[in-house]
């Protein structure tokens, strides 16, 4: 044993790892299971953000993933403790969030004996594995570098996914010199050349191109802009890919007004999106040709095969395109077609009242950079048509997983990982309250952000399914606390604002308020229902 291969634990070895890899922050709840790894990190230099519940953990986690597209980190200890994260880990699955779930495990000699040890559930990493990209469990004490390094090189190279490291106690605590390293493979992600010859050539010919983005077209959003100027195409997405380009360029199209014009278009780049809702709902035909980029092969091919299918980095996609792309013109008649279906939306957007006068309150107080955290209400339902996302990473969605309250504490999530910058979240009253103990958490750490709290003493939205599917309603009604005085005793802000020029004055003095986070509680009645622009019908 020399001094250049210094003996440590295997705790000492993950919080070495994490910090070789850039990690910043780590978001926990304790226990005695993963103890050792919590000090280890301390010692390390890593921030540790305490949540008060491991699903408020994993939630932070999702949302310092979402908001960067860098790794964000969550500790637990096994049984409850992964249980409780999972709705994170889904919410992280479904999102395309590169997370990284550290999970405590039963000692070895108790694993899968059913012995009744604490905090012990059968097949623990079964449950990891169905809502991540990777999972594995550190058999052997020398193997954690090889374990870690497989996981984050899956976190750099694959599909952006959840991946969690399970790590049984005992091994935890055992010391071992030197590990065995991970020998990284060949990752190859350039576009296949023939492809983006083919990809070009029907772009070009388009009569009606539309580009529509997810999440995996965030990193590259400048070319995507660039293409799309180019090519004199409009850009569309439904949640995933919201500001890329901003909703303030010629060319963003809203997703209701590239339903309308969906019958019409001939050629589709879809980049980095699961492109689910026009392929399954607004209908496929022989007449449209379908570019794809992504990572995922699988993906590429799950509902329909495309007429082109690159398997890439968006951006290494989109600049290989971009290389010998002729600048296009001709097509002012297409793109008067796509104002005249973004100016009708919009139309019926204006009668969305009051959900267009909050959103357009906030959107003014909020600063451009500044990131908007929707949830499942009212008013959040109507942002993802309606909320003017100005740069990518800035919006950040429920995704298809609708996991109803999970969005304050992705916000808290999203405030650590962008210091500075103001984070807005929008919640109902039976959503907020999911993880609204996190306010102990912001208040501790002084994480800022503004919450604002809609409150019409139901959940609104099962109410009026119910109303249209039952003719009444059953367990709808809602009994809750004074937000504010609740808010405060935490030693937060609390504030009530009637209507929205209160709302936008309110949200303009909270983010003056730099060291304690605001929650905003506007009471509100019945509101129109927006799903007649959210859930679109076959048109093709």
């Amino acid at each position: 044993m020399t001094d250049a291969e210094p003996v440590k634990t295997v705790a000492e070895h993950i919080a070495a790892h994490l910090v070789a890899e850039g990690v910043e922050t780590v978001f926990t709840v304790p226990g005695e299971q993963i103890d050792p790894l919590i000090g280890a990190i301390a010692a390390a230099g890593i921030g540790i953000v305490p949540a008060r519940h491991e699903q408020g953990a994993a939630f932070m986690a999702y949302g310092y993933a979402r908001s960067t597209g860098r790794i964000g980190v969550h500790a637990v200890i096994s049984g409850p403790g992964v249980l409780h994260s999972t709705a994170g880990l889904a919410l992280g699955y479904a999102g395309d969030a590169r997370m990284l779930c550290l999970a405590g495990q039963v000692p070895t000699a108790a694993l899968g004996r059913g012995l009744g040890v604490p905090h012990e559930i059968p097949d623990q990493l079964g449950v990891l594995r169905t809502l991540t990209g990777r999972a594995e469990r550190v058999t052997e004490p020398g193997r954690v570098a090889t374990v870690l390094g497989a996981a984050f090189h899956h976190l750099a190279v694959e599909r952006p996914r959840p991946v969690a490291v399970e790590i049984p106690a005992d091994v935890l605590a055992a010391r071992v010199s030197s590990p065995a390293p991970f020998a990284a493979p060949e990752a190859d992600r350039t576009p296949d050349r023939a492809a983006v010859e083919a990809a070009r050539e029907l772009l070009c010919g388009a009569r009606a191109p539309l580009v529509v983005v997810g999440s995996g077209a965030r990193a590259a959003a400048a070319e995507v802009t660039a293409l799309a100027e180019r090519l004199q195409a409009p850009v569309t997405s439904e949640m995933g890919g919201r500001g890329i380009p901003g909703d303030d360029h010629d060319l963003a199209l809203p997703y209701p007004a590239a339903h309308r014009l969906w019958p019409r278009v001939d050629v589709v780049l879809a980049v980095g999106t699961r492109f689910m809702r026009p392929q399954v709902e607004w209908g496929l035909d022989d007449r449209l040709k379908v570019i794809r980029v992504d990572l995922d092969a699988e993906e590429i091919k799950r509902v329909a095969r495309p007429e082109v299918a690159l398997v890439a980095d968006a951006g290494e996609a989109l600049r290989a395109l971009l290389a010998e792309l002729p600048a296009v013109t001709g097509r002012e008649q297409w793109l008067a077609e796509a104002r005249r279906a973004r100016r009708g939306v919009e139309e019926e957007l204006a009668r969305l009242v009051p959900q267009i006068d909050f959103i357009r309150a906030m959107r003014g107080a909020l600063p451009e950079d500044g990131f908007f955290v929707d949830e499942l209400t009212q008013v959040g339902y109507t942002a993802r048509v309606a909320f003017p996302a100005l740069r990518p990473y800035t919006y950040v969605p429920a995704t298809y997983q609708g996991g109803l309250g999970f969005g304050f504490a992705t916000a808290l999530g999203v405030q650590v990982a962008n210091p500075g910058r103001a984070v807005l979240s929008v919640s109902g009253d039976g959503g907020f309250l999911y993880t609204a103990n996190e306010l102990a958490t912001a208040v501790q750490h002084r994480i800022p952000v503004v919450a604002v709290v809609f409150n019409d003493n139901c959940y609104a939205n099962i109410a009026r399914s119910q109303r249209s599917l039952l003719g009444r309603t059953i367990a709808t009604d809602l009994h809750n606390p004074d937000f504010v005085a609740y808010a405060e005793s935490f030693g937060a802000r609390g504030v009530r604002a009637e209507g929205p020029g209160e709302l936008a004055a309110a949200v303009t003095e909270a983010f003056r308020r730099t060291d304690v986070p605001t929650v905003i509680e506007v009471p509100v009645g019945e509101m129109p229902s927006p799903w007649s622009l959210i859930r679109l019908p076959r048109v093709r």
